[in-house]
């Protein structure tokens, strides 16, 4: 599969016309999904899409379009398309061909599961179904389960330019959630949780359900608190969400753009000097891990945050030439029907040193936050703004105490970076838009607006 993506490839830039570059970038997927409800299979689904973006560059114009059909005549038309595109595009004296590999990037290790490809149908549909069977069995409590499901691809990748680029690679997913309903009196509560691996050999059933109930049941009679300033605990998932948030102002293009709380304060000190944030498109089994990136950049760890002080932004190529830098390598795209621009790859937050037991035991008194609320209302990455509402649990001394909701967290994104006093080593990935390394974490200080 990955040889004929790139001899395509190939043949797509060998009709460049003169002067002109063209990139050309090509996937593979082979998807599939089950979802079950009540024991039973609810939807199954599977998928095979396949196609070629092409860029076609006329000096400083560029034109884009893409095509399913990559049989002689479709790549003539892809082409044309594309060269047409190109005469009515803004000129951007930016925009350019990535340049030549010096030598072929290095792989990264584990991106695929070749076991995976010899897994059936049937095994798929028989792990959905124990999902949710053990997430309906944990307890008595548990009402039904609103949904749960398994979900896999493998996906090949090719990409070849006129600039001398020519490469593929390969990569395997799966991944499943479960949703557990769980029911006290007139109360009703959700339990979400998940998990990711390269194949389904690396997701386990039975802890996926047992937690999925574990945090429907554990916010049962929860209750609003009284309005305060608390310590609050972020854990894994929400810590995640919380950099999803962040990231979308860490691009070199959003700062251009006047769209991040970062413009302007290069090398300032942002955060507690205690953290560093990571962007590191090469980590082992992350879900955003590549040899290279959209445009053919090879992959590369950078240090956004350094010991408290904004060090880098996250640049693609375009972004980067307007600065007179090098791209980070973090150009991506939603697959081959669009262009590339920058995102972060796995970007997370070092650990300060420390398990999540001896982060709740330093907090004292504060929330812990399981899930939360209105975040793409309540979050601006451009103002730095963060108030959204949050479920959790009270921590006294490290240990659990009374369940918690329809409370709002608040405060400033700065202060909050300022505030986090300690990251713990229990680092769990979340693929949103690239994806995010959340860890259980400690913020010194934040208003809880309850009774």
């Amino acid at each position: 599969m990955t040889s004929e993506l790139e001899s395509v490839a190939s043949a797509v830039v060998d009709r460049a016309q003169g002067q002109e570059q063209i990139e050309a970038f090509l996937t593979h997927d082979r998807d599939f999904q089950v979802k079950t409800y009540m024991g039973e299979v609810e939807t199954i689904s599977a998928a095979e899409p396949r196609g070629a973006g092409v860029r076609v560059f006329d000096r400083a114009r560029v034109g884009f379009a893409y095509t399913t059909d990559l049989t002689d005549p479709g790549l003539d038309q892809v082409v044309a398309d594309a060269r047409e595109n190109a005469r009515f595009a803004t000129e951007d004296e930016a925009v350019g061909l990535a340049p030549a590999w010096s030598a072929a990037p290095p792989d990264v290790p584990g991106l695929f599961d070749l076991e995976q490809e010899r897994v059936s149908v049937e095994q798929k549909v028989e792990f959905a179904v124990e999902l949710e069977k053990v997430t309906r069995s944990a307890d008595p409590r548990i009402r039904t389960v609103e949904e749960a499901m398994y979900a896999d691809s493998d996906t090949s990748i090719a990409i070849a330019t006129t600039s001398g680029i020519s490469g593929t690679y390969r990569r395997t997913d799966a991944w499943c959630y479960s949703v557990a309903i769980a029911t006290q009196d007139d109360e009703n509560e959700v339990g979400f949780e998940f998990d990711l691996a390269r194949g389904l050999s690396g997701l386990d059933a039975r802890a996926v359900g047992e937690r999925s109930a574990i945090r429907a049941l554990s916010i049962l009679g929860a209750q609003k608190i009284p309005s305060a300033r608390l310590s609050v605990i972020f854990d894994p998932y929400v810590a995640g969400q919380f950099l999803g948030v962040l990231g979308q102002a860490l691009t070199g293009e959003a700062v251009q753009k006047g769209r991040s709380l970062f413009a302007g304060r290069m090398g300032d000190e942002i955060a507690n000097p205690v953290l560093s944030l990571v962007d590191d498109g090469r980590v082992p089994g992350a879900p955003a891990s590549a040899p290279w990136d959209a445009e053919g950049i090879v992959t590369r760890r950078t240090e956004v945050i350094s010991s408290g002080l904004l060090t880098s932004f996250l640049y693609d190529l375009t972004s980067a030439r307007r600065e007179g830098r090098e791209s980070t390598g973090n150009a991506s795209r939603a697959g081959f029907k669009s262009g590339p621009g920058p995102s972060p790859s796995n970007l997370a937050f070092d650990a300060t040193g420390g398990s999540a037991q001896d982060v709740l035991r330093s907090a004292g008194r504060a929330l812990l936050v399981q899930d939360f609320h209105g975040v793409h209302s309540g979050a601006n990455a451009v103002s730095g703004d963060f108030s959204v509402g949050a479920t959790g649990r009270l921590v006294e001394n490290g240990e659990l105490g009374q369940a918690v909701k329809e409370v709002t967290i608040a405060a400033p994104m700065l202060e909050i970076l300022k505030g986090i006093v300690a990251v713990a080593d229990d680092r769990r990935w979340l693929p949103f838009a690239g994806s995010y390394g959340g860890a259980t974490t400690l913020i010194q200080e934040m208003t809880v607006a309850g009774l």
